[in-house]
């Protein structure tokens, strides 16, 4: 994943993570910016899951044998 600076747009390295919930699907990154000569910020970004592009197996089988039955 790589994380980019909202002041100068550069990359940022991901210092750290904290989950905010016990799935682990919502965390704060606590990240640098990677051009420390002209900027050098450090921030937060939010991150969370959002939404399935194409579910787990073990759950589209187990959806389709509640179907059946």
């Amino acid at each position: 994943m790589t994380v980019y600076c909202p002041n100068c747009h550069q990359k940022a390295r991901i210092r750290s993570r904290t989950n905010l919930n016990d799935e682990k699907t919502v965390a704060d990154l606590y990240c640098q910016c990677m051009n420390i000569p002209d900027c050098g910020a450090t921030f937060v970004y939010s991150i969370g899951f959002k939404h399935w592009l194409n579910p787990p197996v073990k759950s589209t089988v187990q959806l389709a044998a509640n179907l059946l039955n």
